[in-house]
């Protein structure tokens, strides 16, 4: 009953917290929105799922989970940007519990809370809560997913697996980037389920026919729509494109005078990509960024590795479209973070032959972490994609504070 009494408590002051940058931003009366916006105005006015770039309408943008609660906000509130953010705000409070979910079966409850109190005062979560942006639905399924994952129970293996595959289909919906972890969903449900590999492939292929199921119905749309299959997006080219093309190389999709890399495209390929549609443009895409990494393999080996380190560190163009203070800030509290989560990491370590199954599970989220962060780094690189497994490392972090303020106390 305490620990539901401080978790309901945190996730009240998540909440508080996160209103109040609402105000503080003035966002209600004067919303940050982004590509999600133009879609659902353009569902609402009967347009369809319509999002125009580079002089083309797209009909297959984005992925649809995210623009889909806009439209039923908007649909229910006559298009109100306060409960637009008020849902916004359940999200992110939302998300403090989800974190504690997922950290007591890996550290000790005391530290659960800690690390479900860190999600409810990091200020990069905070912050990214006010945007109508769909990190805040992306970043709450990921931690449920996890949370259903680190439940699997070997007692009620299928059902277990069916839950976290109806889970991880909604992510997919939102952000298939948490695809890059099914191999270490896989060695987890093999580790529960005695390492039996037959036992565990077929609760990996529950799983995956889960997911399936609730992703189909998007892909058959787009088939219908394209006549080519398209799991979630036809953007994929261009973002494989902005990491990998022959004109400029920031690792993000900014230069590092806040401007466009795609607007480096010679004045000739742009005339030309205005007159080709959709799937035309992601075909040159496709082709031109191939082209590069085949003619060019060590330099995208070498852009690569730079990337890889800028998920993990800050990009020299993290931070352009904020004040000038706020990197500097975030960056320290970003190394605090690293150094408590290295620190509850060490703490499993050390508990790793007294409680092997945490330690377990430790392993199958920093090889999550390290997937995405590897699988971000073939394409291109920004802020909001680390901040999306932070809170996975807050779940260690809050084991450090506790081991820290343990040894305080004694």
């Amino acid at each position: 009953m305490s620990a539901r009494l401080w978790i309901s408590a945190i996730c009240l002051l998540a909440a508080v917290v996160r209103l109040g940058a609402f105000i503080l931003f003035d966002r209600f009366r004067h919303p940050e929105v982004w590509e999600s916006e133009t879609i659902a105005s353009n569902v609402l006015a009967g347009k369809g799922f319509v999002f125009e770039t580079l002089g083309t309408p797209y009909h297959s943008y984005m992925e649809p989970l995210y623009p889909g609660l806009c439209v039923l906000v908007y649909r229910l509130t006559n298009h109100s940007f306060l409960a637009l953010g008020l849902v916004q705000i359940a999200l992110g409070s939302a998300l403090a519990w989800l974190v504690f979910a997922c950290a007591r079966r890996v550290v000790p409850e005391g530290a659960a809370l800690v690390s479900a109190l860190l999600a409810a005062l990091h200020p990069g979560l905070i912050v990214y809560t006010t945007k109508f942006h769909p990190f805040t639905l992306d970043v709450a399924l990921w931690c449920a997913a996890f949370a259903a994952l680190l439940a699997f129970s070997p007692n009620r293996p299928w059902r277990s697996a069916c839950a976290a595959g109806f889970i991880l289909g909604l992510c997919i919906l939102t952000r298939p980037t948490i695809l890059a972890c099914v191999p270490m969903f896989g060695w987890w449900i093999w580790q529960r389920s005695s390492r039996q590999t037959v036992q565990a492939a077929a609760r990996l292929m529950a799983l995956l026919a889960c997911a399936a199921v609730v992703v189909t119905p998007w892909v058959w749309r787009n088939y219908e729509v394209q006549q080519r299959f398209i799991l979630t997006r036809s953007g994929t080219s261009f973002v494989f494109w902005l990491g990998n093309n022959p004109y400029i190389f920031t690792g993000s999709a900014m230069t590092a005078d806040g401007g466009e890399v795609v607007a480096w495209v010679p004045g000739p390929v742009q005339d030309r990509l205005h007159q080709l549609d959709e799937l035309g443009q992601q075909d040159y895409f496709r082709q031109e960024a191939f082209r590069f990494v085949a003619s060019h393999p060590a330099e995208f080996l070498k852009r690569s590795a730079l990337k890889f380190a800028y998920f993990w560190w800050f990009s020299p163009q993290a931070g352009l479209l904020y004040p000038a203070g706020w990197r500097h800030g975030y960056e320290g509290f970003y190394v605090i973070i690293v150094a408590l989560a290295a620190a509850g990491v060490w703490t499993r370590w050390r508990a790793r032959l007294t409680r092997p199954t945490t330690w377990t599970a430790t392993l199958m989220l920093l090889g999550c972490c390290l997937s995405i962060g590897l699988l971000q780094s073939v394409y291109y690189v920004e802020g909001r994609h680390r901040l999306a497994i932070e809170p996975l490392l807050l779940i260690f972090a809050g084991a450090g504070v506790h081991r820290l303020t343990r040894r305080q106390v004694a």
